[in-house]
């Protein structure tokens, strides 16, 4: 029966070809839907998704087509904005489904046309670029602009979904430039970036951006608490097949599975990367007489080693870039965190920093030895993404093989919740006037057990720099009651050289903190 299946599907898919030949309307586009769509599969899933991968491996790179629109090319991004995807023709707007799709427009920085396809009864449908979909605002539009988008794609996509109210379907989820995406959970905007791949991410690399440059959205059912995307990642080093099962709430997840085949051998391959922004913090001066007290979208990187210690370390705008290795076997997870959820330490009602998302990353199976990496470069502006990190394994992917790896994303408040020690919740950098020759980090640690402890316990502090010798570090920690936090002064003799420094809290010879990690002398 299977065969006789097959065989009359491969004679439609003849004769539609035919049809199409003799209306002189045969296009590539054209054919790969009708292929798409007569494939006689039972099941659209990550494995027929990971078909397409293999064949896309088999021929040269291609990249995606680029639209360039007098007019819409190269417009400030708040011109862009302008360009609103009319929420009435929404897809699934009629069908009482939990989900709707928009679609982006190409313009401003965005090029790199897409092909979407919605997957109805494991049926791969593409959904075709309308301009009618969009109002355009007063943007100047050029008298042959008709004839100028008949052949557009869109450059990517948002969900909507009723994250905060039962009966408002509100954004939060959008995959659009290279392979970027982002999502916010319950009560959160957007703030750092996904990327399903970074290649050569370093200071002294080109850096290649791949592109998700097709997906295959599965239409839900109206009890569906999830939705799955698929995708077809390209670029001139590697072809990859993703799947994304994104459940948006008080805590949204995103389960990520992929694979990734390499076209020829790549310096550095960053799998799970997350893209920030941190302009300066509480331990910085404002950037060019900024008015607000701290501008960023994550203060720290986060991780978990397999033995379950705790490692934070506060993000930097450098002097100059710095990549920082972090070698980890079999990590637990890794992420940027937001950490200060405190409206007055950023004062920006518009941009609203207090509510910008952190996200963990937590990996599936085992992901054996590897260097988790971190990239600051310096800025001096907000929009700049700064902060990237990711991770790479030890032994690198083989040229013949595919490679595959899975991780939950989960887009949290602050730290996940089962970090329990102490935390470090902000820190200062300055001088002491009684002992100018000297310099003074100020901590602050919170957590449960802190707070339930007396002010008169003796805590200690484990300092240890790459520099200075212990004898010659000095410090003083007492419970601020008014805080409810325990501060921790740390004077050290002042250097003009870069050190490490590690710092914890233990009350007896238990640690009772996470580690606290800077590099002291590259923030600019």
């Amino acid at each position: 029966m299977k065969k006789l299946n097959l065989y009359l599907a491969l004679i439609a898919l003849v004769l539609c070809v035919i049809i199409i030949i003799r209306k002189n309307d045969l296009t590539l586009n054209k054919l790969a839907t009708l292929m798409a769509i007569s494939t006689p599969t039972e099941v659209f899933d990550f494995h027929s998704t990971d078909l397409i991968a293999q064949q896309k491996l088999k021929s040269k790179f291609s990249p995606t087509p680029e639209f360039k629109i007098p007019g819409l090319d190269g417009i400030s991004y708040d011109d862009y904005r302008q360009i609103e995807y009319k929420p009435d023709v929404a897809i699934w707007k009629n069908l009482a489904l939990p989900y709707q799709l928009h679609f982006f427009h190409p313009g401003h920085i965005y090029s790199n046309g897409i092909q979407i396809y919605e997957v109805i009864n494991e049926k791969p449908v593409e959904i075709p670029y309308d301009a009618s979909r969009f109002n355009f605002g007063d943007l100047p539009l050029s008298e042959d602009f008709a004839e100028l988008t008949k052949n557009l794609h869109y450059t990517g996509f948002r969900v909507h979904y009723p994250i905060n109210q039962k009966e408002a379907l509100e954004e939060f989820l959008v995959f659009q430039g290279s392979s970027y995406f982002r999502a916010i959970s319950k009560g959160q905007v957007y703030g750092l970036s996904g990327r399903g791949l970074a290649i050569n991410t370093g200071p002294k690399d080109k850096e290649e951006f791949p592109i998700f440059e097709s997906f295959y959205i599965k239409r839900p059912q109206k009890t569906d608490t999830t939705i799955t995307i698929y995708s077809i990642m390209n670029s001139e080093s590697v072809v990859g097949s993703y799947e994304f099962i994104v459940k948006p709430g008080e805590v949204t997840t995103i389960d990520v599975r992929a694979k990734i085949y390499l076209r020829k051998k790549i310096k550095r391959l960053g799998f799970a990367p997350v893209t920030s922004m941190y302009l300066y913090g509480e331990s910085d001066n404002p950037i060019l007489g900024n008015i607000h007290p701290e501008v960023h979208d994550s203060d720290g990187l986060l991780t978990q080693n397999k033995t379950g210690d705790w490692e934070w370390r506060p993000l930097i705008n450098p002097k100059k870039t710095q990549l920082t290795r972090i070698p980890l076997d079999s990590p637990l997870g890794y992420g940027l965190i937001q950490r200060d959820r405190k409206f007055k330490s950023y004062q920006d009602e518009k941009l609203k920093y207090h509510l910008r998302p952190s996200v963990w990353v937590e990996p599936k199976g085992d992901w054996g030895k590897g260097n988790l990496y971190l990239l600051e470069f310096t800025t001096n502006l907000d929009s700049d993404d700064n902060v990237t990190t990711f991770w790479e394994p030890a032994v690198p992917p083989n040229l013949n093989e595919g490679y595959e790896f899975q991780y939950t994303l989960h887009y949290t408040e602050k730290s996940p919740k089962h970090h329990t020690l102490g935390k470090a919740s902000a820190f200062y950098r300055g001088v002491d006037p009684l002992f100018p020759k000297e310099k003074v980090f100020t901590l602050y640690f919170t957590g449960d057990e802190l707070k339930s402890l007396d002010r008169k316990t003796n805590l200690n502090a484990i300092i240890k720099n790459n520099k200075i010798p212990s004898e010659h570090i000095r410090y003083k920690i007492e419970k601020i009651s008014e805080l409810d936090q325990w501060r921790l002064q740390i004077w050290y003799p002042a250097l003009a050289d870069e050190s490490d420094w590690t710092v914890y809290l233990e009350n007896g010879n238990q640690r009772i903190t996470e580690t606290w990690m800077y590099r002291d002398g590259l923030s600019k």
